[in-house]
């Protein structure tokens, strides 16, 4: 049997050292391939050309990857979109452009007037008629009548004539006013204020969508962050139901566990569930805030790293002297003055001067004309009302005063409200991070006492309970914390 072995070694040695060519034209030779191996083979080719055209699937993923890519966005860049694609600021924009328009409107009245006029006119009968009826002395009219009988006829003459049948006439006038009892000045005021009152009114609507769009951010990250602590949930139960699994199997555990183990899978799942769709909808309405496609939008900024808030503490009444919604109270204030002397006004002695050229053809004969003039108007009865106009404007002058006192004394309320919503925040966040390390800490030796048998699966599931609220009491001072120091620093102008 060796020597068998031995001659089929040498027999494979040599035929191994023969060309591949060589071998397949031995005499004799036949192809000893099963059909098992041929279909094998046939198999492997398949499987060569499938693995081809994954290749090129996923190359081709890999090229289109960027259409399907994530907007991914900081809280600045949603700001930044907010303030660029807000429509409630497009808006107010738009309202700025209004008031200038009424700024350059008002500007036009310091320049002069100048109008023209043409007329065309053709009448049926002639609106003027004279003729030796039309002479009241009787004396006269038959001394005309003898002549006209003797000379009229063989002159050619009419007893009548008429005149303005037909004709053009046409003019051109230039006026300026000299004086208009200080209108035309206090209306041009009155139109800068505007401008301003847009453009302050602007601000406080950009402090708004500021403080909407970073509201909705953080609390789509604190929602995300919840759903994370719900994921490290689900693993730890899910590692606690096959440990409680195989300890039903052996007899150490009893199967009402399993239940109360189901019931805590179920209410995470209910949670997950309410977390999602609140992402989902907290994401659309940022979207629409900020002008964006939601299913596309990716948000990087997370919770974490909040300082103490008591060096951004400002002076209550410096702070709200310095805010938007304390100007446009005073402009409120110096609108009403304005409106008071534009009244008055209205009473005072008003001068123009102006020109006028004009040419007609109702008349025979006629040349173009020209003519400066000057005209000074004095109201004389309309004191009485004016009197009582301005008594109007004295009211609401003192009660725009009255408006801006009792507001300001409510944003100093307001301002100290925030200040003491931030400490509060910050206090939280210390006592919840305090709590999070205590419920760590005791998850982890309940936990320990549950593999050891000392406790029961409730008190392992009371832990975990415990460290999610936790968790989440954490997440939501944080979110707090932002709000309230964004708020804050809005009241503040601190930026």
């Amino acid at each position: 049997m060796s020597q068998n072995l031995q001659n089929n070694q040498n027999q494979k040695t040599s035929v191994g050292k023969q060309p591949t060519g060589a071998f397949l034209r031995q005499p004799g030779w036949v192809c000893r391939t099963s059909p098992k191996l041929f279909c094998g083979f046939c198999k492997f080719c398949e499987k060569i050309a499938f693995m081809k055209n994954a290749i090129v699937f996923v190359c081709s993923l890999l090229l289109m990857s960027p259409l399907f890519a994530q907007q991914k966005l900081s809280v600045q860049d949603c700001i930044a979109m907010a303030l660029e694609n807000n429509i409630e600021l497009k808006n107010s924009q738009l309202e700025i452009d209004k008031a200038r328009a009424t700024k350059n409107e008002a500007r036009a009245e310091y320049f002069p007037t100048v109008s023209a006029q043409a007329v065309a006119f053709d009448a049926l009968n002639p609106m003027l008629t004279f003729g030796i009826e039309d002479i009241d002395n009787a004396q006269l009219r038959q001394l005309l009548y003898t002549l006209y009988a003797e000379y009229g006829a063989n002159m050619g003459l009419d007893k009548e004539y008429s005149f303005v049948q037909n004709g053009v006439m046409l003019n051109a006038m230039a006026t300026e006013p000299i004086y208009a009892g200080g209108r035309i000045r206090n209306g041009n005021k009155l139109a800068k204020l505007g401008i301003d009152a847009a453009e302050t009114q602007t601000k406080v609507k950009e402090d708004e969508v500021r403080l909407q769009t970073e509201t909705l951010y953080w609390q789509i990250v604190a929602l995300q962050e919840k759903l994370a602590t719900l994921d490290q949930l689900d693993r730890l139960l899910d590692t606690l139901d096959k440990d409680l699994t195989g300890a039903i199997e052996a007899g150490l555990a009893m199967p009402t566990d399993q239940f109360k183990l189901k019931v805590k899978q179920n209410e995470s799942q209910l949670n997950r569930k309410k977390v999602t769709d609140g992402i989902t909808l907290l994401k659309m309405a940022l979207a629409q805030t900020i002008g964006a496609d939601w299913q596309e939008m990716e948000l990087v900024d997370t919770l974490g790293l909040e300082t103490n808030p008591t060096t951004m503490f400002k002076n209550v009444a410096e702070a709200v002297a310095l805010r938007n919604e304390s100007h446009l109270l005073q402009l409120s204030i110096e609108a009403e003055k304005l409106k008071k002397k534009m009244t008055l006004g209205e009473a005072l002695p008003s001068l123009l001067v102006g020109g006028s050229v004009n040419y007609h053809t109702v008349m025979e004969n006629t040349k173009p004309n020209a003519m400066v003039f000057a005209m000074l108007q004095v109201p004389i009865t309309d004191w009485h009302k004016t009197s009582y106009k301005l008594k109007k404007h004295d009211l609401d002058a003192e009660m725009a005063e009255n408006t801006r006192r009792d507001l300001t004394e409510k944003m100093e309320m307001q301002t100290n409200q925030a200040w003491f919503n931030l400490e509060q925040s910050w206090l939280r966040i210390t006592m919840a991070q305090t709590a999070l390390s205590d419920a760590e800490a005791n998850l982890k030796i309940t936990q320990d006492y549950y593999d050891a048998g000392l406790v029961a699966l409730s008190d392992v599931l009371e832990a975990q309970t415990l460290l999610k609220q936790s968790r989440d009491e954490l997440t939501d001072s944080r979110v707090e914390y932002r709000i309230n120091l964004v708020t804050y620093q809005q009241l503040t102008n601190h930026r």
